[in-house]
Formats: C-alpha cells, structure tokens, sequence
C-alpha cells in the first residue's frame, strides 16, 4: 500500500514538473532544494545513530522483542533508500548547476521536460519515503510503549505475588490454630 502511495506520489510530480515547470525555472531553486536535502539527509544520520532501544530485554516477550527488533531494522532499511534517494537528487542538482543554464537552454524541449520531470519524481519519492518512515517511526514508538507497559505490568505482578506470598507465609508461621465454636445463647439467659 505505502509503495502504491509513493508512486503515486512520484508520477503526479513528476508529471506536473515535467508538463508545467520548465527547467530553465527549477535552476532558481537549485540552492533551497539542495538545502533542503541535505536537512533531510543529516536527519536521517541522526535517526539512524539511535540505532535500538534501551530496555530491560530479559522482562520482554521473545515474540514481541523480535517483533521489534525487526521492525526497526526494516525502518533503518527504509532511511538508507531514503539517503541514497537524496543522493541521487543532491548529484543531479550539483550535475545540472554544473552545466549551467546557457548549456540547458540548448537542449530540445523534450530533454528539459524530462529532466525536470525527473526531478519533480525525485523530489515527490523523497517526500513520500520520508512520510512512510515517519508513520513507521511512529508504528514503532507505539509498539515500544505497549511493550514497556507489557512489563511493567508483569513485573509489578511479580512483586504483589512475592507480596502475598510473604504474607501467607507470616499468617502461617504465627501458628494460629482454630479456636472452639460454641452455640449462641439467647439474650437475657
């Protein structure tokens, strides 16, 4: 579902870039896209340095841990597509101001349009990629929270069982033994 979304995404860009956004007019951009990119790209480093959470993993179901273990494995496979996405666009922005635009107005109007479909794809997977990893991210904070509130549950279960078996313990060790019941007697007697 989230690839059909992305492509999706990717062909309405790029078929807007390519039928209305000249190419001679994306060089204007260049800079702020570039910058743009570049945030995403460090943002990304930074997710990615966070690596796995630190919890108590003894106390978390072996299910559920690989469950999780998994998941964020698939969502750091997930940013790295998502680097080298960037990467491409980031070469194809240098590329392009490279050539400079007195070369570019050379070219037919089927090669501008092209390219700046290209891009306006590029840019609308990068988007679409980074919106996917967020609602992982997001899939995966909430998995960690039910996950955490699993065993805390568990483990505050474990003390009020150590609790009351303490407690039957010095009930049993006081040695109270049952007493005689004796028939009540009517009042006045």
């Amino acid at each position: 579902m989230a690839q059909n979304l992305s492509l999706v995404l990717m062909l309405a860009l790029a078929g807007v870039f390519g039928w209305g956004v000249p190419l001679l007019r994306l060089f204007d951009t260049f800079q702020p896209l570039t910058t743009a990119l570049a945030i995403i790209v460090a943002a990304v480093f930074v997710r990615l340095n966070r690596g796995m959470p630190t919890l108590e993993w003894k106390s978390v179901d072996i299910q559920e841990r690989k469950r999780l273990t998994s998941a964020i494995v698939d969502v750091a496979q997930e940013y790295a597509w998502i680097v080298a996405i960037d990467g491409v666009l980031l070469a194809t922005l240098v590329i392009l101001t490279t050539v400079g635009k007195p070369s570019v107005t050379a070219w037919p109007d089927w090669a501008q349009r092209l390219c700046s479909a290209a891009l306006g794809g590029g840019i609308g997977l990068s988007i679409a990629r980074m919106m996917y990893v967020v609602w992982r991210d997001l899939d995966i904070v909430k998995l960690q929270k039910r996950l955490i509130d699993i065993s805390g549950v568990r483990e505050a279960l474990v003390v009020e069982q150590k609790a009351a078996s303490e407690k039957v313990a010095n009930i049993r060790s006081a040695a109270i033994r049952r007493g005689g019941v004796t028939e009540p007697k009517p009042w006045g007697e």
